[in-house]
């Protein structure tokens, strides 16, 4: 199967849609700053000792949360808003569509869900968490992971087309893709070598 794979955050989304999501929060429940201060210094003493890992963190942050807040809940609030639609790019839609869509980015699952009703990929691959528990299931879904994670969903593939904002992270997938793309503030354009 031939697909077009295209990265979320600062490529689809301008911008990242976590950090955003974590400020709408915070905005509408600034109580919950306080909750996650203690995670917060636990993670930078972790990262000064040389022990952080993403994964960790991310799975702590959304641990201190879904203690106080339906994730689900407010990720689909977050995603009603017209300021937050307003930031996917509009070239998305704009461009021709030959191949099934694969949406592959790091952000959670909980929160890309509602904006996969907006865009409506074929497949969303996603970093997994539980939301009534905040906790991540298995990697952070970020550089060679999106392939093992493409693969587990749809077997073998070709990739003709990947789209992102950050060549180094997205690396993997760029070098089976037949033409990639870069797309920086919704401009996109063709990357010609690596």
């Amino acid at each position: 199967m031939e697909i077009d794979v295209f990265d979320f955050d600062g490529t689809i989304y301008d911008g990242d849609s976590t950090v955003d999501f974590l400020k709408y929060v915070f905005s509408r429940k600034p109580f919950l700053l306080f909750c996650i201060l203690p995670h917060l210094f636990v993670t930078a003493l972790k990262a000064v000792s040389g022990r952080f890992s993403l994964t960790g963190f991310k799975s702590g942050l959304f641990s201190c949360l879904a203690r106080h807040i339906s994730l689900e809940e407010e990720a689909n609030r977050f995603w009603e808003l017209e300021k937050t639609k307003s930031k996917l790019g509009s070239w998305f839609w704009k461009r021709e569509r030959r191949r099934p869509v694969v949406i592959a980015s790091a952000s959670p699952d909980f929160e890309l869900k509602a904006a996969a009703r907006i865009l409506l990929p074929d497949l969303l691959v996603c970093t997994r968490c539980d939301p009534a528990t905040g906790r991540l299931i298995g990697e952070n879904c970020k550089s060679s992971e999106k392939i093992r994670r493409i693969r587990e969903e749809w077997g073998e593939y070709i990739v003709h087309a990947m789209y992102t904002d950050d060549v180094r992270a997205d690396g993997p997938l760029l070098a089976l893709a037949e033409e990639k793309y870069l797309v920086c503030h919704g401009k996109v354009s063709r990357i010609n070598s690596i």
